[in-house]
């Protein structure tokens, strides 16, 4: 346990106490596996939208009630300052996707999505929430059945998030990335092809709305190709290198986080054991290079298995693990090890049940405890007096009921789990607590899709 307690700041250490409440941002809520081990069950109903010539239109819209026991994410441990909140809210999202014949040698692909928030409650700052978010894609491809294809893309994402306590500021964010791809794939059509090579490069921008310090800029470079030497199974690999760039220095001066250099590679194989049992396994290395010159970062193995199971036509399931590199506003990095699982059963021809469960242990990378804020429950490192990393358990899950009642409606129902199991915390010098890591919420929903 690390106990910093210099003189007394109380802004640095809410400023301390925001990047804590950040570092799960951008984290997966759900067991993430390679394609080959989840074996998707086939879509229910049949092919929907409206063509005009090459084209396919697919719009729809989404009703849905939901409810959130700990809206901020609250401890009881602060329950002080910051008691633990639920909050109802109605959400309204448009989708709507555009895309020409996939078989072509041009292939064009837009998609659109909305997320509208009310929220029921005579709270200000559950009231503050009430915000439209959503995301778009672009991607358009040259040469799809050529030897060498290119391809330009642009994502934008505009996500909203509560701030850990109550308060009118948000951690709502905007993201876009801008960038292209070239392709090499011999062959004589996409479907017979066994090899693929691809380099991507991009742009891209993150920006909080109200925490300026957690802005970046970033490069992101990528080298992935597969080769298929058997019918069903294929060997891969992946490597990235990304150049990240915080545009204040507030954090990297106060040794909280860092530029860094992120770079990972893995290869591994891919395919079906037997038609009922399908594997994906990977390997290699990964390594933040950090711009600290004193800090420790990461440079370990990376490592992955996955295993799908069909013991019949219509239930699929899937248990996995990684170890993986992550970037976060803590430290600079997390260490990740997560344990998954994700079953999907149908019963009938209009009910579709999932199921997914995750747990990650997440070590973060070292970072200096700021004036007036004591830092408790964080392993010390080594030779570095005042630094700490914090540790967490990380818990997710999920269940979802589909109802697929015609072709133009669906309905569904679900529970989500979010969960931090971790003794980390903060204090001010007074012994008020500014954070408690730990937190546990869980949210339910109904929601009525109309599409066309």
């Amino acid at each position: 346990m690390l106990k910093i307690q210099p003189t007394s700041c109380r802004t640095l250490g809410r400023s301390l106490a925001v990047l804590v409440a950040a570092v799960v941002l951008g984290l997966p809520a759900a067991p993430v596996f390679a394609q080959s081990s989840e074996m998707t069950l086939p879509s229910i109903a049949k092919d929907r939208g409206l063509r005009s010539g090459d084209f396919l239109l697919r719009p729809s819209v989404t009703v849905t009630g939901h409810y959130d026991t700990n809206i901020f994410n609250a401890s009881p441990q602060e329950a002080l300052i910051n008691p633990i909140r639920g909050a109802a809210s109605i959400r309204v999202l448009p989708k709507l996707s555009l895309q020409n014949d996939l078989t072509g040698n041009t292939v064009f692909n837009f998609a659109a999505a909305g997320d509208g928030r009310v929220y029921v409650s005579g709270d200000a700052a559950v009231k503050n929430l009430n915000n439209f978010g959503g995301s778009s894609s672009l991607d358009v491809t040259f040469g799809q059945r050529k030897p060498i294809a290119f391809t330009l893309f642009d994502f934008f994402n505009r996500s909203l998030r509560a701030n850990n306590w109550e308060t009118l500021q948000t951690l709502n964010r905007n993201s876009n990335d801008v960038g292209g791809r070239v392709e090499f794939h011999p062959g004589d059509t996409p479907e017979r092809r066994p090899f693929n090579i691809a380099l991507s490069g991009a742009y891209s921008i993150d920006r909080f709305e109200d925490y300026g310090g957690f802005n970046t800029n970033t490069i992101r470079t990528r080298l992935n190709g597969s080769w298929r030497f058997l019918p069903k199974t294929a060997a891969y690999l992946d490597a990235t290198w990304d150049f990240r760039t915080f545009t204040d220095s507030y954090l990297q001066d106060h040794n909280l986080t860092y530029n860094s250099k992120p770079f990972r590679a893995r290869g591994g194989i891919s395919g079906a054991i037997t038609k009922r049992i399908s594997f994906d396994l990977s390997a290699g290395w990964g390594m933040s290079l950090l711009s600290s010159a004193v800090t420790p970062g990461f440079s370990s193995f990376l490592a992955g298995a996955s295993f799908g199971f069909r013991p019949t036509e219509t239930t699929r399931l899937t248990v996995g693990y990684t170890h993986d590199m992550r970037d976060a506003y803590l430290g600079g990095f997390a260490d990740v090890h997560r344990f998954g699982f994700l079953g999907k059963q149908r019963f009938g021809t209009i009910i579709d049940v999932s199921a997914s469960f995750g747990a990650s242990y997440l070590k973060f990378g070292a970072a200096q405890a700021t004036y007036g804020v004591s830092v408790l429950g964080a392993n010390a490192v080594a030779g570095m007096p005042g630094y700490f990393q914090r540790h967490d358990w990380q818990l997710d899950g999920n269940l979802t009921v589909m109802f697929e009642v015609t072709r133009y409606v669906g309905l569904s129902l679900g529970y989500n789990l979010r969960s931090v199991i971790t003794p980390f915390k903060l204090t001010s010098s007074n012994a008020l607590i500014l954070d408690a890591g730990e937190y546990t919420a869980h949210e339910v929903f109904a929601s009525v899709i109309a599409r066309y």
